[in-house]
C-alpha cells in the first residue's frame, strides 16, 4: 500500500519524517471519510480530482474538508495557492487510492467502487502530466481504478449458492404472531436473498444476449447498420450499458466491439456532430446526468447538452475507444440514476 511517504518528492520542499507522518494520518481520515460519502458523491469526487490533477482547482467545500483533516495533525498548515492546495490534492489523492485499493466487496456498487469507476473513466480521457512526479500519482490511481473495476465487475457476477431453509428457532415462552414471522423470515431469508440476486444476473445477461443478437438501438428505435462507424460505436456502447446492472466486465467490452467496425480517429465534437439529429433522441433516453460529473461523463454530457465543452474535447480516439468510453460512462450513470433517492 502507497503512502505519502511514496509522493513526498512532488513537494519542492524537503519533507522529513515527522512531516511525512502527520500527512500519512491525514491521509487515512481522508480515507475514512471517504468511504462514508454515497456513490453520487463519490463520482462528483472523482470528477473534481480529475480535473484538479489536469490544472484546475478543487472545489472549495472539498478542499476545506479535506485541509481540516490535515490540520489535525500539523496545525501550521495554512491553504495556499502555491503549496497548500498542492498538499491538499495529493493528499485526496493518496486517500483516494488508498480506498479503491481497499479489498472488493461482492456486494458491488459501493462508494469505493463508484470512486474507482469515475477515476477511471475521467482519468482514462486525460493526457498524460507534464510533472513526471505528479503524474507517477495520477497513474498508480488510474491503474488502482481500473484493477477494482474489473475486480467488481467480475466478483459481483459470481452466483450465489443456494442454501438449504434454516431452522425455524423460536423460544418455546413467546407468544406466536410477530416473533414466529419474524424467526421465519430469518429462516428463508438468505436463500430467497440468493435466488433474487442470481435471477437478477440471469436477467442481466438474457438482455445482454438478445441485445447483441439483435442489430437494433434501443436508444435510437432504428437499425445500427446506418450509422457512420462512431456514432455507431458510441450508440452500441450506450445500448449496451442500458441492459447492465453492474459496472462492465471485459467480457462484455469484448460483445460491443463485435458491432463496431472503423479506425478513423474522430474528436468528441465531431461525435456529436456525426450523431446529428439523433442526438436530441439519445438525450431523451439517457435522462439528465448527475451535477458536476463532467470529468467522469464527458461524452453522456455531451450528448445531453449538445456541446462537447470538456477540457479534452479535442481528443481523437477510435470507434472502439468510443464504444468502450460509452459502455462505462453508460454503466456508471444507469447505476447512478438506480441509486435511492436521499
Amino acid at each position: 500500500m502507497k503512502t505519502i511517504a511514496d509522493y513526498a518528492r512532488i513537494f519542492q520542499t524537503g519533507s522529513d519524517d515527522d512531516w511525512v507522518e502527520k500527512r500519512n494520518k491525514a491521509t487515512s481520515q481522508v480515507t475514512t471519510w471517504l468511504a462514508t460519502q454515497p456513490c453520487s458523491q463519490a463520482v462528483r469526487i472523482a470528477s473534481a480530482l480529475a480535473e484538479s490533477l489536469a490544472g484546475g482547482a478543487l472545489p472549495d467545500a472539498l478542499a476545506n474538508e479535506v485541509a481540516s483533516h490535515i490540520r489535525q495533525h500539523a496545525p501550521s498548515f495554512v491553504r495556499t495557492d502555491e503549496l497548500g492546495d498542492l498538499q491538499i490534492k495529493v493528499v485526496t489523492c493518496v486517500g483516494a487510492l488508498s480506498l479503491v485499493s481497499s479489498e472488493v466487496e461482492s456486494a458491488g456498487w459501493k462508494c469505493p467502487d463508484a470512486l474507482a469507476g469515475g477515476l477511471w473513466s475521467a482519468l482514462w480521457f486525460q493526457q498524460p502530466l507534464p510533472e513526471v512526479k505528479l503524474e507517477e500519482l495520477r497513474q498508480d490511481l488510474l491503474a488502482a481504478s481500473q484493477v477494482r473495476v474489473s475486480k467488481v465487475a467480475e466478483l459481483t457476477r459470481q452466483r450465489r449458492p443456494v442454501p438449504e431453509i434454516g431452522a425455524v428457532a423460536i423460544d418455546q415462552n413467546s407468544p406466536n404472531g410477530s416473533k414466529v414471522n419474524a424467526a421465519f423470515a430469518r429462516a428463508v431469508g438468505p436463500m430467497v436473498n440468493a435466488l433474487r440476486d442470481n435471477a437478477a444476473l440471469d436477467r442481466e445477461e438474457l438482455d445482454f444476449m438478445w441485445w447483441l443478437l439483435s442489430e437494433r438501438s434501443d436508444l435510437l428505435d432504428e437499425a445500427l447498420s446506418g450509422l457512420p462507424d462512431a456514432a455507431r460505436a458510441v450508440v452500441c456502447g450506450l445500448d449496451a450499458a442500458a441492459k447492465l446492472r453492474r459496472l462492465p466486465a471485459r467480457a462484455h467490452r469484448d460483445v460491443v466491439l463485435r458491432k463496431v467496425s472503423g479506425t478513423e480517429r474522430v474528436s468528441l465534437g465531431e461525435v456529436i456532430d456525426l450523431l446529428g439529429d439523433r442526438r436530441v433522441r439519445m438525450a431523451e433516453g439517457l435522462g439528465t446526468p448527475i451535477k458536476d460529473s463532467e470529468a467522469v461523463l464527458p461524452l453522456i454530457h455531451a450528448v445531453c447538452e449538445g456541446t462537447a465543452s470538456h477540457q479534452f474535447s479535442a481528443e481523437r480516439l477510435a470507434p472502439s475507444e468510443w464504444a468502450a468510453r460509452a459502455l462505462l460512462e453508460g454503466a456508471i450513470h444507469r447505476l447512478l440514476q438506480s441509486e435511492p433517492k436521499l
